[in-house]
C-alpha cells in the first residue's frame, strides 16, 4: 500500500513519546507530526538493532512500547451518552432494563469449559473490567435525576457460588468491593431476582431485556428461571433497549479511541514480527505462525485475541474464515514457496479489538501472478483509505465506489470480460471474487453492531450480490447471526468517533467457481486465464486496515507502523 504520512499513527516506542501519547493522540495533526519522527526512530532501534538487547532476550522478546493508562473506567465516558439515548427512549416509563452477564459454558457431555471466554460487550459498555461470569446486571430508571450519569440505578445480581466453586474457580469480589470498582449502586444475588422483579411489578414497573428471554436464562440457575415463572413475571425482550445500546456505541468516546489506537498499533507490531518469520525461517507451519502471533500480543500487553486467529497459506488463504489447527495435517504441513500467507488475526487490548489482515509472499518470492492480484487489492484499499472514505462521507455511496474501483481493476488485468459498465451493473467482481462487504465498525466486538436506523435496502448494497442461484453463497447457515451486524447494508454519514476496517480482497474460491460456471455470470469470467495462472493455488490477497476518526476530526489509520 502507499506510504501514509500525516494519516497515520504510530505507537508510543520511545519514552519521549509515551509520556506523551495519551495526551498527543488526538490532538492537532501537528502534535502527531512530531511524534512520527521519534517512533520511526524507536521502531528503526526495536526491529534493526538487535546488539541493544541482553543477551536473554531475542529480537522477538523485547515490546517495543509502553500500554497507554487505563486506570479511568471508560463507564466515566460511556454511561452519561448511553443513560442520555435511553431516557429520550423509555420517556416517562418506568422500566428496568436486564443485561446477561457472559456466563462460561460447558462443553456438550463434558464438564469442560469452552476456552476463550469474553464478557459481554454491553457489560464492559457499562462497568469496564467486569470479570464476573453468569448472573446478570439491572438497569432501573430513577424518578429523579439532576445528571446524565445518574439517570439509571445499577444493580449487579451475583451467580450462585457454593464452597466448592470458591475452592476451584475463586470467590467473586465482595459487595464492597464490586459497589466501590464499579460505582454500582448494589449487589444481591440471583437468587433475589425473582422477588425483586415480583417488587418491581406490582410498582407497575415493565421489565425489559436486551436480549429474548431464553438467552436471558443462559445466565441463570434453572431454579431461579423457575421462580420467575412460578411469580408470573414476563420479561419482554426490548428491540429499542438494544438499539440504544448499538447507537451509543456506533460513536466512540475518547477513552474508547485510545484503547481501540493502541490495540491496532499492537496487531500492526506483532504483524510486522511474524511477517518477517514467513520471510527467513527455513520451514514454518500455518500453527506456528498462529501460536506466534498470540505469544507475542500477550508480550505487549494484548489479552486475548479479537477473534481466532486465521492463518492460511495458499488454497487456504481463499478461506475466508479459515479455522487454523483444525486440520491438523494443513496445520502443520511446511508452507512451500511461490505462494500467499494469508493472516487475520489482531489483539484485543482492556476489552477493545481490533482487526488486521496482511497477505504476505512466502520468504518474499513473487511470481507475476501474485503481484497481479496483490496489486489490485492494494490499489483498491489505497484509493478507498485516502480518497473515499472521508469525515462526512455516505458509507453506502463510498462503498459503491469501492466495487467500481474493484471491477475497473478486475477488467483491466483480464480476469473479467467485456465491459466495466457491463460488469458493474452485473456485480461480477463481488459475486466471484470478494465474496464480502467492504468494511465493519470496530469495537468492543471486532464486529461492532450498526444501528438498525442506518440500515438501508438489501438492493441498494454494493456488496450483497442479487444473482439467482448464487443466494447459498452469500447467506450466513446460523439462524441465530443476529441482522444488526450485516455493516455491508448501513447506509450513514461518516461521523467523527467512527472506527471502520476497510478490507478488499480477491480470491479463487473452486467452490464459488464451479457455481458460478452454472449461471449467467460465467460469461464474464476468464476462465482460460484462471486455468493458464493456477491463480486457485494461489487461493486469496485481503489488505485489511483500521481506519479512525478522531473527536478532531482527524483520520488516522491506527494499523500502519
Amino acid at each position: 500500500m502507499q506510504k501514509v504520512e500525516t494519516e497515520q499513527l504510530l505507537p508510543p516506542m520511545a519514552s519521549t513519546v509515551n509520556a506523551k501519547v495519551s495526551k498527543c493522540i488526538f490532538a492537532k495533526s501537528r502534535c502527531i507530526r512530531g511524534l512520527l519522527a521519534i517512533a520511526a526512530v524507536a521502531l528503526a532501534a526495536a526491529t534493526l538493532l538487535p546488539s541493544c538487547m541482553t543477551k536473554k532476550h531475542s529480537l522477538s522478546d523485547v515490546c517495543p512500547f509502553k500500554q497507554p493508562d487505563v486506570s479511568v473506567p471508560i463507564y466515566h465516558s460511556t454511561r452519561p451518552r448511553l443513560f442520555s439515548i435511553l431516557n429520550n427512549t423509555f420517556v416517562q416509563q418506568p422500566h428496568t432494563i436486564l443485561l446477561p452477564v457472559a456466563p462460561h459454558i460447558l462443553q456438550a457431555e463434558s464438564d469442560g469449559e469452552y476456552s476463550g471466554w469474553k464478557q459481554a460487550a454491553n457489560i464492559k459498555y457499562i462497568l469496564d473490567q467486569f470479570t464476573v461470569d453468569g448472573g446478570v446486571v439491572a438497569l432501573t430508571k430513577r424518578a429523579s435525576a439532576t445528571a446524565a450519569k445518574e439517570i439509571y440505578d445499577i444493580v449487579v445480581y451475583l451467580p450462585i457460588q457454593s464452597e466448592r466453586d470458591v475452592v476451584f474457580t475463586g470467590a467473586y469480589p465482595s459487595k464492597e468491593e464490586l459497589v466501590k470498582n464499579f460505582d454500582v449502586q448494589d449487589v444481591f444475588s440471583v437468587a433475589d431476582l425473582p422477588t425483586h422483579l415480583a417488587t418491581q411489578k406490582s410498582h407497575k414497573t415493565q421489565i425489559l431485556s436486551t436480549v429474548l428471554p431464553e438467552t436471558l436464562f443462559k445466565s441463570l440457575p434453572q431454579s431461579v428461571v423457575d421462580q420467575l415463572a412460578e411469580k408470573g413475571i414476563e420479561i419482554e425482550y426490548s428491540f429499542e433497549a438494544l438499539q440504544a445500546f448499538h447507537t451509543s456505541r456506533f460513536v466512540k468516546t475518547e477513552q474508547e479511541l485510545v484503547r481501540l489506537a493502541f490495540a491496532s498499533q499492537l496487531a500492526a507490531w506483532v504483524h510486522k514480527r511474524v511477517g518477517k518469520y514467513i520471510a527467513r525461517a527455513d520451514s514454518v507451519t500455518e500453527i506456528e505462525l498462529m501460536t506466534e502471533f498470540i505469544r507475542l500480543s500477550a508480550l505487549c500487553g494484548g489479552d486475548l485475541q479479537s477473534y481466532p486467529p486465521i492463518v492460511g497459506a495458499g488454497p487456504n488463504s481463499a478461506v475466508l474464515h479459515y479455522r487454523t489447527g483444525t486440520f491438523r495435517g494443513l496445520a502443520h504441513a511446511p508452507i512451500d514457496k511461490d505462494t500467499f500467507v494469508l493472516i487475520d488475526a489482531a489483539p484485543e487490548f482492556v476489552g477493545y479489538t481490533s482487526d488486521l489482515t496482511r497477505t504476505y509472499p512466502r520468504r518474499k518470492q513473487w511470481t507475476r501472478e501474485m503481484r497481479e492480484v496483490y496489486g489490485i487489492v492494494e490499489r483498491v484499499q489505497s484509493k478507498f483509505v485516502h480518497e473515499h472514505y472521508q469525515l462526512g462521507a455516505d458509507w453506502a455511496a463510498i462503498n459503491r465506489l469501492a466495487a467500481v474501483d474493484l471491477t475497473v481493476e478486475l477488467v483491466n488485468a483480464g480476469f473479467i470480460l467485456g465491459t466495466a459498465e457491463e460488469a458493474i451493473a452485473a456485480g461480477v467482481a463481488n459475486a466471484v471474487f470478494m465474496p464480502h462487504g467492504l468494511g465493519h465498525p470496530v469495537g468492543l466486538e471486532v464486529h461492532d453492531p450498526t444501528p438498525a436506523s442506518f440500515f438501508g435496502s438489501v438492493d441498494d448494497a454494493a456488496f450483497i450480490p442479487r444473482e439467482e442461484g448464487m443466494e447459498e453463497f452469500f447467506a450466513w447457515s446460523k439462524e441465530t447471526r443476529p441482522a444488526l451486524y450485516d455493516a455491508a447494508r448501513a447506509t450513514f454519514k461518516v461521523p467523527k468517533g467512527h472506527v471502520c476496517t476497510v478490507e478488499p480482497g480477491v480470491y479463487f474460491i473452486p467452490k464459488l467457481l464451479e457455481q458460478v460456471r452454472k449461471g449467467p455470470l460465467a460469461k464474464f469470467v476468464n476462465w482460460a486465464k484462471l486455468e493458464a495462472g493456477n491463480y486457485v493455488s494461489l487461493g486469496g490477497v485481503r489488505i485489511e486496515d483500521v481506519v479512525l476518526f478522531d473527536h478532531a476530526g482527524q483520520k488516522l489509520i491506527v494499523t500502519r507502523l
